[in-house]
């Protein structure tokens, strides 16, 4: 399979799980703070998959390449957002919650395990 399809398919996703996060979180507000959103999920989404994918390239020591898109994901929406404390809250519970769902479904159904290669799960094709 093409690199470049899977990359986009697996950024596609993951944008999609970060909206239904925010929109989770974010409730009423959602609405009117959708193009924010959207900027906010492309910068975050996109730049932690650039990131590491291109980590070759950057040549950016381990503690960055790792702490960087956590710090995109963790620190931009809450602050450009303006959430309260208790959709902060909300928020980091279901981003951590997000990441290995992705990886769970990807690595399950499709058989991608390099999103998080160190934790293996077993393809449905290969059961």
């Amino acid at each position: 399979m093409d690199p470049g399809f899977k990359f986009m398919v697996m950024v596609a996703f993951t944008y999609l799980i970060f909206l239904c996060v925010i929109r989770l979180v974010l409730g009423k507000q959602y609405k009117s703070k959708s193009f924010l959103i959207d900027i906010i999920g492309i910068l975050v989404v996109f730049g932690g998959f650039i990131i590491s994918k291109y980590n070759n390239i950057l040549k950016l020591p381990g503690y960055i390449h790792y702490a960087l898109p956590i710090a995109l994901t963790v620190l931009l929406p809450p602050l450009a957002l303006r959430m309260k404390s208790h959709q902060v809250l909300k928020y980091l519970a279901l981003s951590i919650l997000a990441v290995p769902f992705v990886h769970i479904v990807f690595s399950f159904f499709v058989g991608w395990g390099d999103l998080l290669p160190f934790i293996r799960i077993p393809s449905l094709w290969t059961l």
